[in-house]
């Protein structure tokens, strides 16, 4: 039961995403694509223009992925069975 639960949820979750992914596609406009790349060292004063973009631009973003994948690594901990549990189930 537990496993069937795990998998409606996983299923469920790529669907919404899936959706909401549908629903809200962005296209960046070329304007923006030259500001980022002229002016990005003297905005976040970094050399680097993907350190730039990652910490700066899209600091948020990249703290809500890191997020997103603890919570996963957590719920698979969660619903994944333990070792004992396998040793009772082969016993």
């Amino acid at each position: 039961m537990r496993y069937l639960l795990s998998a409606l949820l996983v299923v469920t979750v790529f669907f919404g995403v899936t959706a909401v992914g549908n629903l809200h596609q962005e296209q960046m406009e070329p304007t923006i694509f030259l500001y980022i790349t002229e002016s990005f060292e003297g905005d976040t004063a970094a050399h680097n223009a993907i350190a730039a973009i990652l910490l700066n631009y899209r600091m948020y973003d990249t703290m809500f992925e890191a997020l997103i994948l603890l919570t996963a690594i957590i719920g698979m901990k969660q619903f994944l069975p333990t070792s004992r549990e396998l040793r009772d189930a082969d016993e």
